[in-house]
């Protein structure tokens, strides 16, 4: 079984430019930084796939159009369940076109037989797990400073896969989105 979800997906330049700016807070809260090329942000979690069904999820998705996405990350949260640091953004109507993507995914996603976990779209970047919460003790939300913009002109089905030192995660295929 394949472990699949739908995102949009920072250059890894970007992604590089984040991690080193958030470094030493994740130092501090003593976390397992997140891998730059692991960075995205997740428009359908679908979950577990036969393999043989791969092709009728990349099939629905080539179908899908959407225009293409800026977010603007502005905020670090500490989301204390799953212990992770994320990148959010508190203004979300630049996200608009990531929504109306996100939504379009589920319901073809439902509609060809799958069963996707199906939320609302909250923009975030996972940046670091594991925190020790004795460290994590300090106001939160707080501000992301310089803010991060992300700008996405196709969107990604990628591929989960367990490690010894957390999941790694691939693109098994993309598609282009629309100039707005």
């Amino acid at each position: 079984m394949l472990r699949l979800f739908f995102a949009l997906q920072p250059a890894l330049e970007q992604s590089v430019g984040i991690v080193g700016q958030v470094a030493p807070l994740v130092t501090r809260l003593q976390a397992q930084r997140v891998p730059p090329e692991n960075l995205h942000a997740t428009l359908c979690f679908i979950g577990s796939v036969a393999e043989e069904r791969l092709e009728a999820l990349t099939s629905l998705a080539a179908k899908t159009r959407g225009r293409e996405v800026t977010l603007r990350f502005d905020t670090l949260e500490h989301w204390r369940k799953p212990r992770v640091l994320c990148a959010t953004a508190s203004d979300d109507s630049a996200s608009s076109p990531a929504r109306e993507l996100a939504a379009q995914l589920g319901l073809a996603a439902v509609a060809a037989g799958f069963t996707p976990d199906i939320k609302p779209f909250r923009a975030h970047l996972t940046l670091a797990r594991k925190i020790d919460a004795r460290r994590a003790h300090d106001e939160w939300p707080r501000p992301l400073s310089p803010p991060f913009r992300m700008h996405c002109d196709r969107f990604v089905l990628m591929r989960s896969d367990r490690a010894e030192s957390g999941s790694i995660y691939s693109v098994v295929a993309s598609w282009p989105l629309d100039v707005a």
